[in-house]
């Protein structure tokens, strides 16, 4: 059996998405207080609903940045793995308060379909073309590093899906300021809530089938497999996995059957480059079989021979 355990260069990952991620916290949360605080003095639902939004993704951004900082601790004997998972964890949990804070939303503007209250609209346009400009200045700073793990691209898209709620917010403004429209602000507010959860539907399942272990997207089972046995010397692969320990960080085991008594340690060594060169794949554990290995030396003992028959 052979592994390889060449890693993907988390300590640079760690030192090119940390910056982003503090500046983008570190505005969202100064923010979601003034627009928290602007909601509840102006009564409009659009406005909290974007806070909830906001605060979403201060603890999106606070949990990506504490599941960056354990990434980076060494593995052990009871973690093999080390933290590299946590930020699947993460992401997932993200996923799910947003669906909560979505519901309440929808829940808080079935109520006020009947009976919209006053809203003063002036300041909530202030406050949401405001926080606009706060979630474009997250989205910028964002952009670059939104492939390098499933936490900054999940950041990265509630801060996308926030900038459009501020949108809908001062569309609620203009509504309820020239036309006087104060069901535009729940309509606004349900809006956003179902953004909020279309938004991170496909994260949430793609976080889930991580922790399943499922196949990534991006490799083709049954390619890999055919190009295995393609290779000289192999007769038939069987026991094949592939799966993700984090994002960008795959693994992957096989059982190899040879067709002859090949140079085991060439033969493996072809087999990793292979798979790291066409499929990115390189965590790769191999287990050659076949008539090469059935050495009477080395297992003595064999029920099929008629002196062991004998013995």
């Amino acid at each position: 059996m052979s592994t390889n355990h060449t890693h993907l260069p988390h300590a640079q990952r760690f030192e090119q998405s940390r910056r982003p991620l503090v500046l983008a916290f570190a505005t969202q949360l100064i923010f979601f207080v003034v627009e928290l605080v602007g909601g509840l003095l102006t009564n409009s639902l659009a406005l909290i609903a974007d806070a909830g939004h906001m605060l979403s993704d201060v603890a999106a951004l606070g949990l990506s940045l504490l599941a960056l900082v354990y990434t980076q601790k060494p593995h052990t004997a009871k973690k093999t793995y080390g933290y590299h998972r946590l930020e699947i964890l993460v992401a997932l949990i993200n996923g799910l308060v947003l669906w909560g804070i979505g519901a309440v939303i929808l829940y808080d503007a079935y109520g006020r379909f009947a009976n919209p209250p006053a809203i003063a609209s002036l300041p909530l346009m202030i406050i949401a073309g405001a926080g606009l400009l706060v979630n474009l200045f997250g989205v910028v700073i964002l952009y670059p590093a939104r492939e390098k793990s499933l936490n900054l691209r999940s950041a990265f898209l509630h801060l996308l899906a926030d900038s459009l709620g501020s949108v809908a917010a001062i569309a609620a403004g203009l509504a309820i300021f020239f036309k006087g429209w104060y069901w535009f602000d729940p309509l606004a507010g349900s809006a956003i809530a179902v953004l909020i959860i279309f938004g991170t539907w496909k994260l949430v399942f793609e976080a889930a089938d991580i922790l399943m272990e499922g196949t990534p997207k991006h490799i083709d089972l049954e390619e890999v497999r055919r190009t295995l046995e393609g290779q000289e010397g192999v007769a038939a692969v069987h026991d094949l996995h592939i799966w993700s320990i984090s994002s960008g960080l795959f693994a992957l085991s096989v059982h190899v059957v040879l067709e002859d008594s090949r140079d085991r340690d060439c033969l493996t060594w072809e087999l990793e480059e292979l798979l790291a060169r066409r499929f990115g794949l390189e965590h790769t554990t191999i287990q050659l079989e076949g008539p090469a290995y059935q050495n009477p030396q080395c297992c003595p003992f064999n029920p099929q021979t008629p002196d062991s028959a004998q013995t």
